[in-house]
């Protein structure tokens, strides 16, 4: 079973893929004010609500008291991870996200609460070498993971070719890039691709992107931003 917690992520799961939550805890108590939404949306797919004291929400659920549950931990089946062999279900979609090696969890989460926001189609991770969609993931990217396809991959660049093919643009976001995004004209179908934290693109990656692009700003010793930011200024550019 998959776990996910906190307000934003459970929500998510309910409004997104409510057949697949299959277990439902709640922390007792007064001050946990949203137990009846809860108890309400775990009723309509069947399932009666686990309300328990600290130590036993904290026993049956195996969180923390330091993580920001909020009094919430549902269990659901795994969420529908897709490959390489399913990238032709992507060939009639716009705006696709690809990630070459993000290894730092916080940075995946913002990326996929970025995704989410501006209404990407899907993100494609490499299989290996890159952050996982773990429980903390879903929970910092506050819903953002069940709104978007996610696929695992291992050869981005073999990825992008065959994006390629179904009539996609692909970008690369990167310091080095002549243009900047103001500078672009983002036209038709579009993959950005964006690199791992402090290295940027892979030499073999870039060589599959059509162009480099960067973001305008930066100075000697503070060339660019993090992967999450940098995911969040060129997306909100994209969609301008």
């Amino acid at each position: 079973m998959e776990k996910i917690y906190g307000n934003h992520s459970v929500r998510a799961v309910f409004l997104r893929r409510s057949e697949a939550v299959r277990r439902v805890i709640l922390l007792a108590g007064k001050k946990n004010h949203l137990n009846e939404e809860y108890i309400e949306l775990a009723r309509r797919v069947k399932i009666e609500p686990e309300i328990l004291t600290w130590k036993n929400f904290l026993h049956a659920t195996g969180l923390t008291k330091d993580e920001k549950h909020q009094g919430v931990c549902i269990f659901a089946e795994p969420r529908k991870i897709y490959s390489e062999n399913d990238l032709i279900i992507l060939r009639d979609s716009q705006a696709i996200l690809a990630l070459d090696q993000i290894s730092n969890p916080q940075n995946l989460a913002s990326v996929l609460r970025s995704a989410a926001f501006f209404g990407l189609d899907a993100i494609i991770l490499l299989k290996n070498r890159s952050a996982d969609i773990t429980p903390i993931v879903t929970r910092i990217a506050v819903g953002g993971a069940e709104f978007v396809k996610i696929f695992k991959i291992i050869n981005l660049a073999r990825s992008l070719d065959t994006l390629k093919k179904y009539g996609f643009w692909v970008y690369g976001l990167d310091e080095r890039g002549e243009k900047t995004l103001t500078e672009t004209d983002f036209e038709g179908k579009t993959v950005f691709v964006v690199g791992a934290e402090g290295e940027g693109l892979r030499l073999r990656t870039s060589k599959f992107c059509d162009a480099l692009v960067r973001i305008p700003g930066g100075r000697p010793g503070l060339e660019s931003l993090n992967a999450g930011v940098a995911t969040a200024v060129a997306l909100a550019e994209l969609f301008r």
